[in-house]
């Protein structure tokens, strides 16, 4: 590769300014993908979002193909750095923005199993076998039964994120990862098996039904990182800031939060697991960032860059209307507020320690 202080951006700024009007091209691509993520969150339909992201792709890898052919044709690779490395690097950086956009068109706290965006779930059903733990919590009566559906949505997602890290296991086996990265994703699947066994056996506790997760065939059809060893490693460096290092870290912060507000406590004690667990599977997705980095020097770095450019700077809630203004706090469920706040200060944390870690990766090229 080439000298590691070039990025994706210093390409652009350093330009002259025939390849910076092709770089306008390149820009049409990028604003079509741009368009296809809001538009999936106002229409809830999989079909439609996938025609979007179809005929956006189609520009974008058109206007790419067309921009890098016009650029190795430009003086601007008349110098030392090969044109294939400039392509690369380029090419990486654009990666980055779309995975980290694809992955906010539909948010969900924490490490999941997502097709082309759009996070997969377990159905419900008749199952006593993921609430067992003895939990007793102290809830009126007449929110018992919509306070038990929103954790049971909570045993869904938590149920969901093993599977997840198992593919990221199974990733960073075909990578050749050390052992300590092997080991920590099999431990924060097993801290996701007992979260939904605690979020499911909660929401038991509070409506009395025997309900847990069903068949999951969906997980057995997540599709692994694939391609050259370089993308692989690009593919699993982005998807290891977003949804390990945000995510995670997204949801360790809010879970900590409303411990000190939780009046309830049962509810209060698994809260504070949780929280623990969330902290440590971030700093595990943190860990993985920095040696897909190691591995996969500046390709790796430019997509990083890029995914910051795609990591937005607020996020639509998912939560139930009557939980938005903060009344279920008291119970463990967040409100819209906290979720923004606990969003913002994660993603500025994201982007600073990212900042200086790609700043180190630089200097020490």
């Amino acid at each position: 590769m080439a000298d590691g202080s070039n990025s994706a951006s210093s390409v652009k700024a350093n330009a002259p300014p025939q390849a910076r009007s092709q770089f306008k091209l390149l820009g049409i691509g990028v604003g079509c993908l741009l368009v296809v993520v809001p538009l999936s969150m106002v229409v809830k339909s999989e079909v439609f979002f996938l025609m979007l992201l179809c005929a956006a792709a189609a520009i974008f890898i058109f206007t790419t193909f067309r921009t890098l052919w016009l650029l190795m044709q430009s003086s601007m690779f008349h110098g030392n750095v090969p044109a294939l490395t400039w392509a690369g690097i380029v090419v990486s950086g654009f990666i980055g923005a779309l995975l980290s956009l694809i992955t906010f068109s539909e948010l969900v706290r924490g490490r999941q199993l997502r097709r082309f965006g759009k996070v997969l779930l377990p159905r419900v059903g008749d199952d006593e076998a993921w609430s067992t733990i003895d939990l007793s919590p102290s809830v009126d009566a007449n929110l018992r039964t919509q306070l038990a559906a929103q954790w049971r949505e909570n045993g869904r997602s938590e149920h969901a994120s093993v599977a997840a890290f198992a593919r990221l296991q199974l990733d960073l086996m075909a990578l050749g990862a050390p052992p300590e990265l092997l080991r920590s994703a099999s431990q924060d699947a097993l801290d996701e098996i007992r979260h939904a066994e605690l979020c499911f056996s909660l929401a038991r506790a509070l409506d009395g039904q025997d309900l847990g997760p069903q068949a999951f065939p969906e997980a057995s059809n997540a599709r692994g990182k694939s391609g050259p060893r370089k993308l692989a490693l690009v593919q699993l460096a982005v998807d290891s800031l977003v949804e390990g290092a945000l995510l995670e870290g997204f949801s360790a912060r809010l879970i900590a939060q409303l411990v000190p507000v939780c009046l309830d406590e049962a509810t209060r004690a698994l809260l504070r697991e949780l929280a623990a667990d969330e902290g440590r599977h971030s700093k595990h997705g943190w860990d993985v960032v920095e040696w897909c980095l190691e591995q996969g020097g500046e390709s790796v770095a430019s997509a990083l860059r890029g995914a910051l450019e795609g990591l937005p700077k607020s996020v639509t809630t998912t939560l139930p209307l009557a939980a938005r203004g903060g009344s279920w706090e008291q119970f463990g469920i967040g409100g819209q507020a906290r979720e923004d706040e606990a969003y913002a200060e994660t993603r500025a944390h994201v982007v600073s320690r990212l900042e200086a870690l790609l700043g180190a990766s630089r200097r020490a090229a």
